[in-house]
C-alpha cells in the first residue's frame, strides 16, 4: 500500500474510533452537490459531483448514487454505500464507498470500473442540510495494466430532500 493509501487508512481509522456512533433520527435524504480539485495531489483541475444521498438505511448504511465530471473530458458515474458517524448534533463525518464506470479524456485511470472511497467532514444546520469537506480516491483497485488512481477535495452542500418534496 502507497504512502497516500496508508495515511487515508489511519485518518479513516482515527475517525471510526473516536466519532461516536448513533445516527441521527428522522434523517431525509439529499441531493449533494459539490465542487473543487480533482487530481488534487498531481495537477489540480475543476471537479463538479453530483449525487442522491439516500435516507433508507440498510442497517447503519445507507445508498448513494452520483457523476463526477472532471475537467479535460473525464466522467464517472457510481453507485454505493455511505454511512455517517456524529460528533454531536451538528458535526458529521460521512464515510462512503462506491464502484462505477470511467469515461477518460486526458486522463487514463487504467480501466472501465473504477473504485471510489471517500470521507466527508460537514457542518449539520438545523433543517439537516450540510456544508463541508470532502476528500475521495479513486483508482481500479488493479483491473488494468496500470492503476494511476487519483484523488480530489471538494466542498460539498447537500439539502435535504423532503424540504423540496414538503414531506417530513
Amino acid at each position: 500500500m502507497s504512502f497516500r493509501g496508508k495515511a487515508f487508512a489511519l485518518a479513516l481509522a482515527c475517525g471510526l474510533v473516536q466519532a461516536a456512533p448513533a445516527l441521527a433520527e428522522g434523517q431525509s435524504g439529499h441531493l449533494s452537490i459539490a465542487t473543487g480539485a480533482g487530481y488534487v495531489l498531481d495537477d489540480a483541475k475543476p471537479e463538479l459531483d453530483i449525487s442522491w444521498r439516500s435516507g433508507y438505511k440498510l442497517w447503519i448504511f445507507k445508498p448513494h448514487v452520483g457523476a463526477l465530471v472532471m475537467s479535460g473530458g473525464n466522467y464517472y458515474g457510481y453507485a454505493g454505500l455511505l454511512t455517517d458517524l456524529y460528533w454531536g448534533r451538528n458535526i458529521v463525518m460521512t464515510l462512503s464507498v462506491a464502484a462505477g464506470g470511467y469515461r477518460h479524456g486526458d486522463l487514463d485511470l487504467g480501466h472501465g470500473l473504477e473504485f471510489r472511497s471517500g470521507i466527508d467532514l460537514a457542518y449539520r444546520f438545523d433543517d439537516t442540510s450540510r456544508l463541508g469537506l470532502g476528500f475521495y480516491h479513486i483508482s481500479n483497485a488493479s483491473l488494468g495494466d496500470r492503476n494511476p488512481g487519483t484523488e480530489s477535495l471538494l466542498l460539498r452542500y447537500s439539502y435535504p430532500l423532503d424540504k423540496l418534496t414538503g414531506r417530513r
